[in-house]
């Protein structure tokens, strides 16, 4: 037998009862009602039920019993929807056994019992709900302070709770990504999810984006879904990255409306563009506005027989087909003068040069990729005065006068081979004064100069690590290179190989695959001494030279510029 609230509080439903009622006393007698009553929430009587909240009964327990479907008694749902009871797990701020202490609360509208009747205390018709005593007898509503969020900026568990659609926090209160400045509020809230997708309001990787959604100074879409600064020419397929530290414009692609086209064998002057190339490269640098940057595709072929200058520029000069600048005949001037400004070069050979060096630096940046400067008559590469030099996955071999010469500034040497240079009688491998060496991964082999064959300084300093070092005789390494730290290494000079290296013997060719042509890929690996030594850090180059994965985690590899 079910009991109304009147008999449930001991007021007998005697015939005329409710008409004797004053209005006065029937708002006594709902808030009596209201204290008073616990309401079978199961009910299809007429007019609004007293609902009481899950969290104010069992909890878990009241709504896998009243509402089989929505086994989960959450507090931030308020009591007119299934006595906060919800389909799936609450997040933990929403959970009556934990979580925030001050209630969240959405906004809603009590949802009308589907046979509508009269719960009235008499003929006047009010009805009593506890959020609002003036509704009709016809619809009952209540509206709730809306959910504050306080994980500004993130993604709020809560916000999502309530509604996934809306899963962010901005300026307290949970919105879409659209409605918190886009793709700007994306950016800043994860990297790995720049871009805001308006048809979902989620923040998202840039994959999903446009081909050109990722640009300026992070032009490229990684793989882990953020953008990121370029760090090689080939993530700029339509043009070339600005890869140096010191390039104001680093990690920026460069314009791809600044290019021109340079064939020695065309048709002269020519227009600078691909179907009419320049046929000078020396003339397509001359014409670049200082200060400005250009990209220039220099084809094989013809060899560049020119003194090529770059002057406070910008330039890339990228080659197709092996392009070879050898310099002016007759010119005691290097084949390429870096005056100030960055230069990089992908593709190119600075070779045989009979008067002077390959390249000479006076002040700026030269950067070498997958290029070699070989067969000059003096230093490969030479500097006047302080200049950043670069060398990665490239060489500096067979130059008579010796290999580089550093005169202040930093030289970084990166998956490179600095071999056979120096005719007995002049420089060295590397010649560091007043600078800065860092070394990782490289060969420096077969070289022979006056004095240590390998690597001579004067008030130098910086690493060496996981590289190779073998001159013409043991000892390759000059005494005043202390200061530099050696590790890691396979080295023929005692007093440099340290605890974790390993002691070498001289130059032996028999160990790579074509020195004369500068191929210092090892040959007869399980023989030679160069493997077992080299320890992989965070940071290091994840491939050798040619592209060969190297051993990470600790395991040791090859020192060198292969990992066989």
């Amino acid at each position: 037998m079910r009991f109304t609230c009147l008999e449930r509080v001991g007021i007998e439903r005697a015939p005329g009862a409710a008409s004797s009622l004053t209005r006065a006393g029937a708002g006594v007698l709902g808030l009596l009602v209201s204290a008073a009553c616990s309401v079978d929430t199961t009910s299809n009587d007429d007019g609004p039920q007293l609902v009481p909240h899950c969290e104010d009964l069992n909890g878990d327990f009241t709504c896998q019993t009243a509402h089989p479907g929505a086994p989960f008694c959450s507090r931030c749902v308020p009591k007119e929807m299934d006595q906060g009871c919800v389909a799936a797990a609450p997040a933990p701020a929403c959970q009556i056994d934990g979580g925030s202490d001050t209630e969240p609360t959405v906004s809603t509208t009590m949802r009308e019992d589907s046979s509508s009747g009269d719960t009235s205390t008499g003929e006047t018709g009010s009805s009593t709900s506890p959020a609002d005593t003036t509704a009709d007898s016809s619809s009952s509503s209540t509206t709730s302070e809306p959910y504050v969020c306080n994980e500004e900026g993130q993604l709020d568990e809560d916000c999502e709770a309530l509604d996934p659609a809306r899963p962010y926090c901005f300026e307290s209160s949970c919105v879409g990504c659209t409605a918190a400045e886009g793709d700007a509020f994306c950016g800043t809230f994860d990297a790995q999810v720049p871009f805001c997708n308006a048809e979902t309001d989620r923040c998202e990787s840039c994959a999903n984006a446009g081909a050109d959604f990722c640009g300026g100074t992070s032009p490229i879409c990684t793989a882990d879904g953020a953008c990121s600064p370029c760090t090689d020419h080939a993530e700029c397929p339509d043009s070339a990255c600005h890869i140096a530290s010191d390039d104001p414009l680093v990690g920026e692609c460069f314009d791809n409306s600044n290019v021109i086209w340079v064939d020695r064998s065309a048709i002269c002057p020519g227009l600078g563009t691909e179907l009419s190339p320049s046929c000078s490269l020396a003339q397509a640098l001359v014409g670049i506005t200082p200060g400005e940057s250009w990209v220039v595709h220099a084809q094989g072929g013809t060899p560049y027989d020119e003194h090529v200058i770059a002057d406070g520029v910008t330039v890339a000069i990228l080659g197709s087909g092996v392009p070879q600048l050898t310099g002016e005949p007759g010119l005691n001037d290097a084949s390429l003068s870096i005056v100030s400004g960055t230069v990089y070069l992908q593709g190119v050979r600075v070779r045989d040069n009979l008067q002077s060096h390959g390249i000479a630096c006076g002040g700026g940046t030269l950067w070498m990729d997958q290029s070699e400067v070989r067969g000059n008559d003096e230093y490969g590469i030479y500097l006047t005065s302080p200049c950043e030099i670069t060398v990665r996955r490239a060489g500096v071999h067979s130059n008579a006068g010796g290999g580089i010469r550093q005169f202040g500034g930093t030289l970084v040497l990166d998956n490179a081979v600095v071999a056979r240079n120096g005719d007995g009688s002049r420089g060295p491998a590397i010649n560091a004064q007043f600078s800065d060496v860092q070394i990782l991964y490289s060969t420096i082999a077969g070289n022979d100069g006056v004095g240590n064959d390998s690597l001579q300084c004067l008030t130098a300093t910086g690493t060496v690590r996981n590289s190779i070092v073998q001159g013409m005789d043991t000892g390759s390494v000059d005494l005043d290179c202390f200061v530099l730290d050696f590790s890691t290494n396979a080295i023929d000079t005692p007093s440099f190989v340290g605890a974790d290296g390993v002691a070498v013997d001289a130059y032996d060719p028999q160990w790579f695959a074509d020195p004369e042509e500068g191929d210092f890929r090892i040959v007869n690996a399980p023989f030679t001494q160069f493997g077992e030594v080299a320890v992989w850090q965070d940071g290091d180059p994840p491939l050798d030279a040619d592209g060969t994965v190297r051993p990470v985690g600790g395991e040791l590899g090859f020192a060198g510029v292969d990992e066989p």
